[in-house]
């Protein structure tokens, strides 16, 4: 069977250049043995996602792309976003998985060890590491609330190693590659 190729595609019109390094480290640190990633931004929309109003405008650019995507042969797409813009749209267009970000999340978060401490991105946003790590102090698992934050699961693994660290583009890639399976 050939390799599996899931599109990430991020919901915002941020330019490849500001985002390449990030992006290219989280696809490395997401690889998996017989699935190809991609990502592409929508290019269109909001640069950022921190509102439902932002959620809202990048919606019809993300169902765009998820629609491209499906007619250019991609097996599945996983929306990089946990306002998880244009999925639920997405889907009744097309004939392969969508998955976002934010509903892979919850849905972790619900059969995740207890406790579990969710931070929000912009949570994230305003903490320094030291911040982070004390304020997860008695929680069995965290779920980061946002997508950027990938860098924070080694060292959050690393401060506490019985700590579970949901990261949202990882539970997303589970999920997506559990759908395949099952198709």
């Amino acid at each position: 069977m050939p390799d599996a190729q899931i599109l990430f595609v991020g919901a915002t019109s941020e330019p490849w250049s500001s985002i390449a390094a990030q992006v290219e480290a989280d696809l490395a640190r997401l690889a998996r043995p017989g699935v190809q990633l991609t990502y592409r931004c929508t290019g269109d929309g909001p640069a950022e996602i921190h509102s439902a109003h932002d959620a809202r405008i990048a919606g019809p650019f993300v169902v765009k792309t998820i629609v491209d995507a499906a007619s250019e042969g991609f097996d599945a797409v996983i929306v990089d976003c946990t306002a998880d813009p244009g999925v639920a749209e997405a889907r009744e267009l097309v004939g392969i998985p969508v998955v976002g970000a934010g509903e892979a999340l919850r849905s972790a978060v619900s059969t995740a060890p207890q406790p579990v401490v969710e931070v929000t991105g912009d949570d994230l946003r305003g903490m320094d590491v030291p911040e982070l790590v004390t304020s997860l102090r008695g929680a069995r698992t965290v779920a980061l609330g946002g997508t950027g934050f990938s860098h924070l699961v080694e060292i959050l693994s690393a401060a506490n190693p019985h700590l579970v660290v949901l990261d949202p583009l990882s539970v997303a890639l589970d999920t997506c590659i559990a759908q395949l399976s099952h198709d």
